[in-house]
């Protein structure tokens, strides 16, 4: 997959582009079904992606947290600040 959902480590996000995301059930995992319940259509999820092309251009800037609970909660302290190569 793309990325882990926060606050459904049974998932993944499988499919991505800059409108949307996909996700099903992580593989391995003992979850076989996505909790519709708790996700209606329009909610709003936060993404913690392994790989990072879509969203690199977005930024001028990375703060980055040492975080090891993949779940950002927005208390985390910040431990450096990533400016990106671009143009090239």
């Amino acid at each position: 997959g793309y990325g882990s959902i926060s606050g459904f480590p049974d998932l993944e996000c499988f499919k991505i582009s800059q409108e949307m995301m996909l996700a099903r059930p992580r593989v391995g995992s003992d979850s076989t079904h996505i909790p519709f319940e708790k996700l209606p259509i329009g909610s709003v999820v936060t993404i913690l992606p392994n790989h990072s092309c879509l969203a690199a251009a977005c930024f001028d800037k990375y703060y980055v947290i040492d975080d090891t609970t993949n779940s950002f909660s927005g208390a985390e302290e910040v431990v450096d600040t990533w400016i990106p190569a671009k143009f090239w």
